[in-house]
């Protein structure tokens, strides 16, 4: 990864925080033409609704981490990385022997698990190294599964990933770390079904 990967932050001065919502605003849906001001919100329901980076950036798209473990807390990214979706369908192709028609019989077999892949910068205001945040990275990396919150992943149905992949690369910057994560959607399976699942 050559160039940093930073969002384009100047694009969040368009954003209108008073009046009529325009619809998703820090990862929370707002019913739309509601009317709301963030100056009458107390600091729990302006953090709730108003995702900010470390420098205080509003995040329109906020990507949480949490491991399957009792008591885990969410790790909300300092700041917002980019996140890519790739889906595909599995499709079987059989063709006809001696066949007149060209081509092949497609059948649709299912579909195949999501690709994502999450670029981004960690990045520390204290002029060193941002060692915490990269150890909460790799913990959540070697974990291999964990679960995701994200406005752009829950539209897709995707509330868990399984990491296959992560690229901690040379940065140029002392505080700056840039990282690539690569992992698949992780559905839930019900591998024992009851009569009623059979029945269904």
């Amino acid at each position: 990864m050559g160039l940093t990967k930073v969002p384009p932050y100047w694009l969040f001065r368009e954003n209108n925080f008073y009046g009529v919502n325009t619809g998703y605003l820090g990862g929370k849906t707002i019913p739309d033409g509601s009317d709301f001001n963030v100056e009458d919100m107390s600091d729990e329901e302006l953090e709730e609704v108003v995702r900010t980076n470390a420098i205080g950036v509003p995040m329109t798209m906020p990507l949480r981490f949490q491991l399957e473990e009792s008591g885990a807390k969410e790790w909300l990214f300092p700041l917002e990385p980019m996140i890519s979706l790739n889906g595909q369908n599995i499709i079987v192709r059989r063709h006809v022997s001696k066949g007149s028609i060209k081509g092949s019989i497609k059948e649709r077999w299912t579909q195949d698990d999501y690709t994502v892949r999450i670029e981004g910068i960690l990045m520390s205001r204290e002029g060193k190294y941002p060692e915490e945040d990269v150890a909460t990275l790799k913990n959540f990396c070697e974990a291999g599964h964990v679960k995701a919150l994200c406005p752009l992943l829950e539209i897709f149905g995707i509330s868990q990933l399984a990491i296959e992949s992560w690229d901690i690369p040379f940065t140029t910057g002392l505080t700056n770390q840039n990282y690539t994560i690569t992992a698949y959607s992780d559905d839930i399976y019900k591998l024992l079904l009851s009569r009623d699942d059979l029945n269904a």
